[in-house]
């Protein structure tokens, strides 16, 4: 007599996909750049870019009791900056790992033009610019601290700053230019064939000082 089979249900024996990560994500919404106005969110993000995480991993990476961190986790995951990975069964409760949904995040430059000085959206701009150029001088003082100084940083770093006199057509090819290199460098370990071991710090602001007549 024949065996019979039980029926397979939809999917048993398969591995769920892993969420794919982008190299690059463009910030198109102002409910995005609002999240990253608070320091401790874009640390947070920085972390899930490089791996997946728990929030109590962050949490032990950063310093910060776990506790203070669960709703600013929420908030990425609410704006759509991270996701939820994989879950994983452990003593009885579920561990949520979580991960970036890129490895490098830009603002659309569409959203600077929008806003207006002294409107909710130019007020978080302002915030959501201040936390990240106060990152790289925190990071940069920390170097200073370290001993290692303006020469020391230069040794495998660039610090530069310049005001270019051009006509606004050369200044749309420098941007352009500059677009090129940032997307060449969104792929992982880019220009080299080991696994990164160190992660580097790339800070750019391109911008006209005078306004338009």
């Amino acid at each position: 007599m024949p065996s019979r089979r039980k029926p397979r249900s939809k999917g048993a024996g398969r591995t769920p996909k892993k969420p794919r990560q982008v190299g690059s994500l463009t910030l198109s919404d102002l409910d995005q750049v609002k999240v990253l106005a608070d320091p401790l969110r874009i640390r947070i993000l920085e972390e899930m870019c490089r791996e997946e995480r728990t929030t109590k991993q962050v949490a032990k990476l950063l310093g910060e009791k776990p506790t203070k961190l669960y709703h600013h986790v929420d908030a990425l995951v609410r704006v759509g900056l991270i996701r939820l990975a994989r879950t994983r069964q452990n003593r009885g409760t579920t561990e949520k790992y979580y991960m970036a949904v890129a490895r490098q995040f830009r603002a659309d430059s569409r959203i600077f033009s929008a806003a207006q000085t002294g409107s909710e959206e130019g007020d978080t701009l302002q915030a959501m610019i201040s936390t990240v150029f106060e990152r790289t001088s925190d990071e940069m003082r920390g170097l200073i601290a370290q001993g290692r100084g303006k020469e020391g940083i230069e040794e495998q770093g660039i610090l530069s700053y310049l005001e270019i006199r051009t006509d606004r057509k050369h200044g749309r090819r420098i941007q352009a230019r500059l677009a090129k290199l940032l997307k060449s460098l969104e792929a992982p370990h880019a220009g080299g064939k080991k696994p990164a071991e160190r992660s580097y710090r790339l800070t750019i602001a391109f911008y006209p000082i005078e306004p338009d007549l």
